[in-house]
């Protein structure tokens, strides 16, 4: 056990992921059928964490709604902001929620499996008043790129270099053990950014150090993002085979394709073919001959004989007629309805409760 509490950082708008997040907040997507912040809890329970305070703004009811007051063997809490704080204020603002030692704290909008034990024990070791976890990407020119020394001292964060000027490709993962004083340098009562005001002061006291990760890393800020973690994570998790919940009907002649879940209450039509790397939420229809692909379907969606999706994400009660066609990064609101035949290029989102009766060519979003 670590004995030490997490926070989670879950108050954001999700404005990349719109319209879905006008309607829920991201921690509550699904990811290979289960909402995110129980991939996030899951891996602070893996790692002794007993206790997590939720950090939370918009839509804040939901997420305590969903998960209460503890999930599984971890007691919840929830510092609320009346507005948004950010990175900073958040953790601020939760300080009295937080005891006197060591804490954690994730972004809600990273799946990853951070190694914590380990962070906690090198935090200790050196005396740190932060210590960061560290994910080298290929591209460092659109982070915070971290300059090292020999013994992981982070000297400083250089936002968004260019190529040739990056001090290295090991960037801002987002998770972080906090010495209880590093509280002291965040100020109370006003937004405030942990990355771009208060890791740099740490970064001065010689006392913010770097811990390298290689693994796992999903930043589902944007939808590209969202499938790719929804690919790896039900690729893992379902160990190349098909995950049914309870419930579930399939018909003769149907083709199921994993790595692939259904929810529960689900029902495939005769000749549809499912997967591979899809999701596919509780009490959803597929029609006669659907074919659906590398997509993530929330609840209660209906999916009409002879459609076609692929590379989409399609909200909850969604409506698509027969011979629908969903081209690559359609995003589909909830409750909205997609007429018979119509054909919608790579890019189109549809926001919630709109209906479209016509084909369109264009990425565009339709409001």
């Amino acid at each position: 056990m670590i004995h030490i509490k997490a926070l989670i950082l879950a108050g954001g708008y999700g404005t990349r992921l719109r319209p879905l997040s006008c309607s829920r907040p991201k921690l509550l997507f699904p990811i290979a059928g289960r909402p995110m912040i129980e991939w996030i809890l899951d891996e602070l329970s893996k790692n002794g964490v007993e206790e997590a305070v939720l950090a939370s703004h918009y839509m804040a009811d939901m997420i305590k709604g969903h998960l209460g007051d503890k999930y599984r063997d971890i007691i919840l809490h929830y510092s609320v902001e009346a507005e948004p704080l950010g990175t900073g204020g958040a953790i601020k603002l939760a300080e009295k929620n937080l005891g006197d030692g060591e804490f954690i704290v994730l972004n809600g909008d990273i799946i990853s499996s951070p190694p914590l034990r380990d962070m906690v024990q090198r935090h200790r070791s050196m005396n740190a008043i932060a210590t960061i976890m560290l994910c080298k990407v290929k591209d460092p020119t659109h982070f915070g790129v971290a300059r090292l020394t020999k013994t992981m001292r982070i000297v400083e964060f250089i936002e968004k270099p260019k190529l040739g000027e990056a001090p290295s490709r090991w960037i801002n993962g987002g998770a972080y053990i906090l010495s209880c004083e590093a509280l002291n340098h965040i100020p109370a009562g006003r937004k405030v950014s942990i990355e771009r005001e208060v890791f740099p002061e740490l970064a001065s006291t010689g006392r913010l150090y770097g811990y390298k990760y290689v693994g796992e890393w999903f930043d589902i800020g944007r939808f590209e993002e969202y499938r790719r973690a929804n690919k790896t994570v039900l690729g893992r998790v379902s160990g190349g085979k098909i995950k049914v919940a309870s419930g579930v009907r399939v018909e003769a002649d149907a083709q199921l394709k994993p790595p692939l879940y259904l929810g529960s209450g689900t029902i495939v039509g005769r000749g549809a073919v499912l997967g591979p790397n899809t999701s596919i939420s509780d009490s959803t229809i597929i029609g006669e001959d659907g074919k659906i692909v590398d997509s993530i379907l929330f609840k209660r969606v209906h999916v009409g004989r002879g459609s076609t999706v692929k590379g989409s994400v399609i909200g909850e009660g969604a409506y698509l007629g027969d011979c629908v066609n969903l081209g690559e990064g359609c995003v589909i609101g909830d409750n909205a309805i997609i007429h018979r035949g119509v054909t919608l290029k790579g890019g189109v989102a549809v926001c919630s409760n709109k209906e479209i009766t016509k084909s369109i060519s264009r990425p565009r979003i339709v409001i």
